[in-house]
């Protein structure tokens, strides 16, 4: 196969991106598209591209898992407007057909995902000698590493919750032909999470440049860029701080507080990456995601057209998402932390605030190189969160309660401007801590409503009103499988 049909390929990715179909196999009769295409380097390059390509559609992580539907259900935003896009969603009313809508277009976009990566593994296994060396090792680890963060998060979206986890979920799909898989119980499910991390983990461990260089968000040059950008990739330490965020999940706090720990240590070695400080702050205005920060990201090139959709103030109040007035002030303890002007506009008034992580910016030429840097990324995994695992491990399971404030919680509030906890605390206003960053510091990246679900909290912050509460239980936190899964099933 030439270039060029390669190249092919790779646009019907987008193409079929909403189809029932895999983008592997574009000619249902005889695949002959899907298998020439591994037939050298170039074409695994191609294929794994197209996974990261289609990340970014509106039902996967480019917005439905980051910014919009799980941070709607997680009460960021006032949708209580007559008639609001986001207001039966806000309500948790799964039964209504565009809610029911929405799921659907993210369960089948996850799983067509999770079958094109399954077919780059099979190929891997099956035509790895057309790979250069360490690039089997590469490839295979970067596939089962995205495999297993789409069958996590439709757990966590879809699955019960984990005091119920004998029930059955959802299907573990490891092949790419299709066939209707059984519905595992909860914790099957993690354990197949769990081993498809560490393989990839193993796979990735002696070959990914991100161990010893970090996230070379630099072009490669003549070498190809598969080596670099690798914050952009499912790099070795994005791995392990999905361990640690699986492990956590499962209430195995030893292996997640390892997990996070050894991470943190490893990619903050020479400064590879680090929590931000009052000196980037000042020479980088024009970053509002925190990038040396940001283990795992998106780079999409439509970021400022998703700002404008869903969070300009041009926005029809129906469509707009904004805070309910006060929302900001009573979120975070002072106007002073950092995140306050990153994340929000207008954010030291009273009124109703505008997300403005993702809006789009025109810099000056002086300003155009750290602009570049930031400029089309959405976080999914970043350092902060590492922290506070390792500070929920160290004190609320471990109960050292002064380690986990001293060693983990406290640089990371010192890194977001917030004076540092002084004195004695219990275990209680630890946890009250910890929830209060996951709320403050991942609004945008899709985490927080997850961090309420794991925790099966009996009432959350209410989005509709600054201070107030809603109740919620497995109703609201359980999303019931689609009509396409469970149709076929009967």
């Amino acid at each position: 196969m030439n270039k060029t049909t390669k190249l092919l390929i790779i646009c019907l990715a987008a193409v079929f991106a909403t189809s029932c179909n895999s983008w592997l196999e574009v000619e249902q009769d005889d695949n002959v598209m899907e298998n020439d295409l591994f037939d050298d380097q170039e074409g695994f390059q191609m294929a794994l591209n197209g996974v990261y390509l289609n990340m970014n559609s509106s039902s996967d992580y480019g917005s439905s898992l980051s910014m919009t539907t799980v941070d709607v259900m997680a009460q960021y935003y006032n949708c209580s407007a007559s008639d609001h896009t986001y207001g039966l969603l806000q309500e948790y009313a799964y039964d209504q057909t565009n809610v029911e809508s929405t799921f659907s277009s993210i369960w089948q976009s996850a799983y067509q995902q999770i079958a094109n990566l399954n077919a780059i593994i099979e190929h891997c296994d099956e035509d790895g000698g057309a790979l250069h060396e360490g690039y089997y090792e590469l490839f295979k680890g970067e596939a089962l590493g995205l495999r297993a963060m789409y069958h996590f998060d439709m757990l966590r979206l879809f699955g019960p919750l984990w005091s119920n986890r004998s029930a059955a979920s959802i299907p573990y799909m490891t092949s790419s032909d299709r066939s209707i898989q059984p519905l595992l119980s909860a914790d099957s499910v993690m354990d197949c999470v769990m081993a498809d991390l560490e393989e990839a983990a193993n796979l990735l461990r002696d070959v990914d440049p991100v161990i010893t260089e970090g996230a070379r968000n630099e072009s490669g040059g003549t070498e190809g860029n598969d080596m670099y950008y690798r914050l952009y990739r499912m790099n070795y330490f994005a791995v392990q701080a999905l361990r640690a965020r699986a492990a956590l999940y499962m209430q195995d706090y030893t292996n997640a507080k390892n997990y996070a720990v050894e991470t943190i240590q490893a990619a903050t070695r020479d400064s590879m990456f680090q929590l931000i400080n009052s000196a980037y702050i000042q020479s980088y205005s024009l970053d509002h995601v925190f990038e040396p920060e940001v283990l795992f990201a998106l780079y999409n090139t439509q970021r400022g057209d998703l700002f404008d959709s869903y969070f300009s103030e041009s926005n029809d109040a129906r469509t707009m998402l904004a805070t309910a007035e006060n929302r900001v002030t009573n979120m975070y303890e002072n106007t002073t932390d950092w995140r306050v002007d990153r994340f929000w506009d207008n954010a030291e008034n009273s009124q109703a605030n505008i997300f403005i992580k993702y809006e789009d910016q025109t810099p000056s030429t002086l300003l155009e190189d750290q602009w570049d840097r930031v400029r089309y990324m959405i976080p999914l995994i970043r350092l902060s969160e590492l922290y506070l695992i390792a500070a929920e491990c160290v004190g609320l399971q471990e109960l050292n309660v002064t380690e986990a404030v001293e060693s983990y919680l406290n640089p990371l509030r010192q890194a977001r401007n917030e004076m540092p906890i002084e004195g004695e605390i219990s275990t209680a206003q630890l946890r009250e801590y910890i929830m209060n960053e996951y709320i403050r510091d991942f609004v945008g990246e899709g985490q927080t409503f997850f961090y309420f679900k794991r925790n099966e909290l009996s009432s959350i912050p209410n989005g509709e009103t600054a201070g107030a509460t809603i109740p919620m239980d497995a109703s609201r936190y359980v999303v019931p499988l689609p009509d396409s899964e469970t149709d076929q099933r009967e």
